[in-house]
């Protein structure tokens, strides 16, 4: 008894101590927040986990509050500042280390990707190896694979105005990006645009599995728990987070990535052998990447962030402009009117480098990244060694944040700053052109891809996507309440509403009203 008395004592001391150490003697005290986010991360778990992907919305409450810098944890610091951004995510060129949050890199499992790679110099060898293969350079030999699956879906889209049947167009867009980056990274893919119901399982794993991040954050053993117990056990805890487990490593998944990368090392793919573009980890293996670099369970990892990444953030992109489309005939008017320009007949095949310069085509794809985010979380940097600086614009003062400190930005609040972007919630494509037309750089203010040294790497891939689809699509096909003459035929959304594309909850991605569907639509003659 006595023993258990003083263990008490001990953990109330110490508790006390923590919360006093917390709230007066942390280096980021100075920091004004609520009291109790300083003390415990109970206050973030109980917004993310418990109300389920509220905390980037109780954030920006909290700004409208404290200010434009603001401590959200016992460690961590956000800015609420849009024209802070290129500073916290600076390139290399600026000479200045950025390191991500171990405690956010942890959540996925994926530890030894490129993307989950904490400390700035490991990142950079990384991101050298494979940054090769997403230059633009690399992108535009891909042109024939991206327009080639492009017809393909076309094809799928005539089947389903034969039929009648409902078109699941988050999964039709899924398909089409995940055959790409298959494709690309191991010289094949599943043909999911061909499967008669566009074969969502890869994208139903990589969506559940990401958007798991709010408790894996708090609960990272998850991941190896997971992977420990048998495979029926996990399906009664929680099936999609066993499939995502699943089409990483467990052998008795046909689709796994770590079957993918086997194969190649032991030379049963050799597809990159027939095909006339680079395969990624063909290349990677026989790079001069040090040994250690190109390990079976490094390479799965990469390959796991590369086909989730490749797959889940342009089909939605596609998806919210697809409804933005049917919804407003005027915008999908424009945008056709300026394609009829570049493609006098629904079959013109356009370059890539002519289909960049269409200005309304850009304000369209623009808009559709400002409303889909990239991912919604805040994405936490640091600079490992030495501190940073903040200046309040409104009232002068300098905030000092140490170093190593985690400090984030949030798309979701960038893309909806009414002064930045009025009226914010709605798709509004010429907002772009008038800014250009006014000479202000609104494109500084759009960070889907994020930017600095960590920029997204599959930018130059995602907007070659964007382009390709978009022009062949809405050249050929209109929607219920517009059409060109020359169109084979019309969407019309089918029991879909705003709530299906609008964020209502971060939960690393962006996720609409519960129970939602996703964008669904009827294909007519």
């Amino acid at each position: 008894m006595a023993i258990i008395l003083v263990a008490a004592i001990a953990l109330a001391a110490y508790t006390v101590y923590g919360a006093i150490w917390r709230l007066y003697l942390s280096p980021i005290a100075h920091i004004p927040g609520p009291r109790i986010a300083a003390v415990t991360l109970w206050y973030e778990f109980y917004y993310d986990v418990i109300l389920g992907g509220q905390y980037t919305f109780k954030i920006i409450k909290l700004h409208k509050k404290y200010g434009p810098i603001l401590r959200i944890s016992p460690w961590e610091v956000h800015i609420g500042d849009p024209d802070y951004y290129h500073t916290l995510y600076c390139s290399s060129a600026s000479g200045q280390k950025r390191d991500k949050n171990p405690w956010f890199t942890k959540s996925f499992g994926l530890n030894l990707s490129t993307s989950g790679t904490p400390e700035h110099d490991l990142h950079k060898l990384r991101r050298g190896a494979i940054g090769v293969f997403f230059s633009m350079t690399s992108v535009r030999k891909l042109e024939g694979l991206i327009r080639d699956r492009a017809l393909a879906l076309l094809k799928r889209f005539d089947e389903f105005k034969e039929s009648g049947e409902v078109l699941m167009a988050s999964w039709a867009f899924s398909a089409f990006t995940n055959d790409i980056v298959m494709s690309y990274s191991f010289g094949r893919s599943d043909n999911r645009i061909e499967a008669p119901d566009f074969d969502p399982s890869y994208r139903d794993a990589s969506f559940f599995g990401s958007t798991m991040e709010n408790p894996l954050k708090h609960a990272p053993w998850i991941n190896q728990l997971f992977l420990a117990i048998p495979d029926s056990i996990a399906r009664l805890l929680h099936p999609a987070m066993t499939e995502f487990i699943r089409q990483k490593r467990l052998k008795d998944c046909p689709q796994n990535t770590q079957k993918q990368i086997e194969s190649i090392i032991a030379g049963i793919n050799d597809s990159d052998k027939s095909i006339s573009h680079a395969t990624i980890f063909h290349q990677i293996l026989h790079s001069k990447l040090p040994p250690h670099e190109k390990t079976l369970p490094r390479l799965t990892d990469e390959a796991q962030v590369m086909m989730m990444a490749g797959t889940l953030t342009v089909a939605w992109t596609l998806e919210v402009i697809m409804y933005w489309l049917c919804r407003q005939p005027d915008t999908l008017k424009a945008l056709k009117t300026e394609l009829k320009t570049v493609m006098p007949e629904i079959n013109t095949v356009v370059p890539l480098t002519t289909l960049e310069t269409l200005p309304y085509l850009n304000a369209v794809i623009k808009e559709g990244l400002r409303l889909t985010y990239g991912v919604s979380c805040r994405l936490m940097r640091s600079c490992p060694d030495a501190e940073m600086k903040y200046t309040d614009p409104e009232t002068g003062k300098e905030w000092i944040i140490p170093a190593g400190v985690p400090v984030g930005l949030s798309s979701v609040q960038i893309h909806h700053d009414k002064s930045i972007f009025p009226d914010s919630k709605h798709f509004y494509p010429e907002r772009w052109l008038k800014a250009a037309a006014e000479g202000k750089n609104l494109d500084k203010y759009l960070i889907s891809f994020t930017a600095g040294a960590r920029i997204c790497l599959g930018r130059d891939l995602a907007y070659a996507e964007l382009y390709i689809n978009l022009s062949n699509v809405w050249r050929r096909w209109g929607s219920t309440g517009y059409r060109d003459e020359s169109d084979v035929g019309v969407f019309e959304l089918y029991e879909t509403t705003l709530r299906d594309v609008e964020i209502e909850a971060d939960h690393f991605l962006p996720i609409q009203q519960p129970g939602t569907k996703g964008i669904r639509v009827r294909c007519y003659t």
